[in-house]
């Protein structure tokens, strides 16, 4: 019976050692306030857990044996045991400010720290057994009542301090540091109990003799330690109960690490950390059960493990810190090709990159991205290659073939394009791992939406200013042949009337005020307003007008929807400019390119969840000029892109061209 209980508390020191260790390295890999406080409570949490490793591994000896041993031996676990509560202290009155806010416990912090001192000189200093070699058994027998006492009061003031600033703490805003505060307050002040009952425990056990409440059970434990032993489950219970409840508490705020918005992914690392513990305990227990007490060999793996990880996770977490640090230059940046370059190098570490936009947008589908940007532009044949059965999006390069580039990633299709990253080698000559290509695509997406707005924003920059331009031309126009021209005439023909003394209007003057009348009317319909014209006549017919002033010598096939009238009518004044400006610019661009051929342009005019107009010639030019051309286009594309639109220039074969005008139903 007697063995079985050396047992279980050694295995219960394994537990304790092990769940301690685990909260130590995880408030050491997550820590926020790295300041004095809180490496501290790193501190007291890992010598906490060597402290009850040491009892475990001596235990697993047995009562007998372990009080045998000369006290030098137990002379970092005494000054160990003085520290501990301290700690807890400590831990608190940091947590919740009170260091700060209340100068009382700051006075009090200073009062314990130097009973420490003192205690742990008397410690080293003062030895009643005149020898270093006597036993911790005789030990125990000289050590006076007044040192016993004055531990105890010693770690009641420190249990007590901490309960009273939990009960004293109040929040001061709604901040989520201080609900964060709040909401652990429950959780601290049960353990502040279950230390204040190891608390009394401990004093009936080191002076319940004294008192007489009991008789010496460590004196007795030498003939009959069951109940001693029966004690020290007692309080390894209690401390239990605290350990699981601070792991609890950790893992939901946080409470040592000073981050107030904690990991979800931390609970279950917490609850592994406690089965883990378990499973090692039961492990020694049948071992020793057996025959083999190897405490030793359980602690070593357990701490073996938990720092293979905490190194593994600090790692980790260095690296994210740094990816974060690189996304945040890249998002704030200005420059798309700042960006790019900062992905390349900085994630991706790649010798070289290309971003390309295969696309039918007019103002984007020349666009590419090189990284370093002084390499040569090529162009590749892309079409032969066989598509990745795994990820489609993803195809591997032959890097003789292809100019030292390996990977092509296909990052979305947009607005009827597609956009591609082409990556080179790594600098170290390693492999692009999955993440990282993830990282680039969701990367390069952004890039290319940043190009869309960036190129959209210059566009409507151009448009604006050009519209200024005209209306300043124009108005500047009007404004001359009213003041210069007209003005003078009919204050001429005014003059004239006036000095006619007949009483009668001649001729001459009839045919001078018609004249005027219709320079005036002239200039007014070429001020005419299209909104007007578009409202009046409609859009459909205001497109066919178009064949009369813009495609004189074009043959026009219209292919019109009959309901085509009704459902553009639908649509707001503004929409209906857009879109007649559109259709004419594409006219115009169909009709110029047509070359000498003038062959057949055949417009189609459909309603499919929306309206689609679609333009079809055949091409009388170059294809390259077509290609780098078609400013217009460009501007108009941009226009309907704010209505939700679009514009597209598509090649169907080397000696055809196609423009798509679509307008999403509202």
């Amino acid at each position: 019976m007697t063995i079985d209980l050396e047992i279980i508390i050694c295995s219960v020191f394994i537990f304790l050692s092990t769940n301690l260790f685990w909260l130590g390295s995880t408030t050491g890999t997550n820590l926020e306030k790295k300041n004095a406080a809180a490496y501290f409570s790193i501190f007291t949490l890992l010598v906490s857990s060597l402290l009850f490793s040491f009892f475990a591994i001596l235990g697993q000896n047995g009562f007998l044996v372990v009080s045998a041993y000369p006290i030098l031996y137990f002379f970092p676990g005494l000054i160990l045991l003085i520290l501990i509560p301290f700690g807890w202290f400590v831990v608190i009155v940091w947590f919740f400010g009170f260091l700060k806010k209340k100068g009382i416990f700051l006075f009090l912090f200073y009062i314990l720290s130097f009973c420490q001192l003192v205690s742990i000189f008397i410690l080293l200093i003062y030895n009643p057994g005149k020898t270093w070699n006597i036993s911790l058994f005789e030990y125990w027998k000289f050590v006076p009542f007044s040192f016993k006492s004055a531990y105890l009061i010693y770690i009641f003031t420190c249990v007590f301090l901490s309960l009273l600033c939990l009960f004293l703490f109040k929040i001061s805003d709604n901040s989520l540091s201080e609900l964060g505060r709040q909401k652990s307050v429950p959780f601290l002040k049960g353990i502040g109990f279950s230390l204040f009952g190891v608390v009394l425990l401990v004093s009936v056990l080191f002076v319940g003799d004294e008192l007489g409440i009991i008789e010496n059970l460590i004196i007795k434990a030498e003939k009959e330690p069951k109940f001693f032993y029966g004690f020290v489950l007692c309080i390894q219970l209690l401390i239990c109960i605290s350990i699981l409840v601070l792991g609890w508490a950790l893992t939901s705020y946080e409470i040592l690490t000073g981050r107030i918005l904690p990991k979800i992914s931390l609970k279950q690392e917490w609850k592994n950390s406690v089965y883990t513990s378990f499973v090692l305990a039961c492990l020694y227990f049948l071992f020793a059960k057996l025959g083999y007490p190897r405490a030793e060999i359980f602690i070593v793996f357990s701490y073996s493990f938990f720092l293979s990880r905490f190194f593994t996770v600090l790692k980790n977490k260095q690296v994210s810190s740094n990816q974060n640090e690189v996304l945040k230059k890249i998002l704030s940046s200005g420059s798309v090709k700042l960006s790019f370059g900062y992905l390349c190098r900085d994630v991706l570490e790649t010798r070289k990159a290309a971003l390309i936009f295969q696309g039918k947008i007019p103002y984007i589908s020349d666009t590419n991205i090189f990284y370093p940007e002084n390499i040569p532009l090529e162009t590749f044949d892309f079409s032969k290659l066989d598509p990745n059965p795994e990820n489609p999006n993803i195809q591997y390069l032959d890097k003789d073939r292809f100019s030292g580039f390996v990977i092509r990633v296909k990052i979305e299709s947009v607005l009827s394009g597609d956009a591609y990253l082409i990556l080179g080698q790594k600098e170290n000559g390693g492999l692009f791992a999955e993440e990282e290509i993830e990282i680039a695509r969701i990367t390069g997406t952004w890039l290319v939406h940043s190009l869309f707005l960036e190129e959209t924003g210059n566009i409507l920059e151009e448009l604006q200013r050009k519209k200024i331009q005209e209306q300043r031309l124009s108005d500047q126009k009007t404004r001359q042949i009213l003041h210069d021209e007209i003005l003078p005439e009919i204050h001429s023909l005014i003059l004239e009337i006036s000095n006619n003394k007949s009483g009668s209007l001649n001729s001459q003057y009839a045919n001078s005020l018609t004249e005027l009348h219709k320079r005036i009317s002239s200039l007014l319909r070429e001020m005419s307003d299209t909104g007007l014209e578009i409202s009046r006549l409609g859009l459909i017919p205001m497109f066919q007008k178009l064949q009369d002033s813009d495609a004189k010598d074009s043959d026009l096939i219209w292919e019109i929807d009959p309901k085509i009238n009704s459902q553009s009518e639908k649509l707001p004044p503004e929409v209906q400019e857009v879109l007649y400006y559109a259709f004419r610019e594409s006219l115009r661009n169909a009709v110029k390119y047509s070359g000498d051929v003038r062959s057949q342009i055949v417009i189609s005019i459909r309603y499919e969840k929306g309206l689609s107009i679609q333009i079809k010639n055949e091409i009388g030019k170059d294809l390259i000029s077509i290609r780098s051309s078609g400013q217009g286009l460009k501007i108009h594309s941009a226009l309907l892109k704010i209505f939700q639109g679009s514009l597209t220039l598509e090649f169907p074969s080397p000696k055809e061209a196609m423009i798509r005008i679509f307008l999403p139903s509202p």
